[in-house]
């Protein structure tokens, strides 16, 4: 019982970790979530996770941000392998057009070699989307602290000691 609540906490990191990468620009950082000869079906891309990343740096450019909102896992281990499946609310913001808002589910297989779980492979469900809102009539403050990528982001401290 204790291994397997171990693994769930190890598994539910990773797709935390995962999410707060790719929404602060850290692609590096994303990678360690998968493992090196992983599989990933994104929608707009399926291949090998080095196929991906690469992907991931030209899509990436034409984008001024992401927000992904992970729902509470539901986790099936056996031995060194599991499935999850994680609901998640995405936005992107893209540098030119509409932004665009998503309900995905991650259908990932983990396995766990040389005592890490990583992802093996990802298949990326769309439930449903549409295009965001108009923004709000009053918007927030410039006194609130905004989100960015890289250093530039108020939480950046925890992306360094994620790494």
């Amino acid at each position: 019982m204790i291994d397997e609540l171990v693994a769930r906490a190890e598994i539910t990191d990773v797709l935390c970790r995962y999410a707060h990468a790719i929404d602060r620009g850290d692609r590096a950082l994303a990678r360690t979530c998968y493992h090196p000869d992983a599989t990933d079906d994104h929608g707009r891309f399926s291949g090998t996770v080095d196929e991906l990343f690469a992907f991931f740096e030209l899509y990436g450019a034409s984008l001024a941000g992401t927000w992904h909102f992970l729902g509470t896992p539901t986790i099936v281990v056996n031995g060194d392998r599991a499935e999850a499946e994680t609901y998640c609310l995405y936005r992107k913001d893209p540098l030119e057009g509409e932004p665009l808002f998503q309900g995905l589910r991650y259908h990932d297989v983990f396995s766990r070699r040389e005592d890490h779980w990583r992802i093996a492979r990802r298949t990326v469900i769309l439930d449903w989307e549409h295009t965001s809102p108009e923004p709000p009539a009053a918007p927030s403050p410039p006194t609130w602290k905004r989100g960015a990528r890289g250093d530039a982001d108020p939480a950046a401290s925890l992306t360094r000691l994620l790494r």
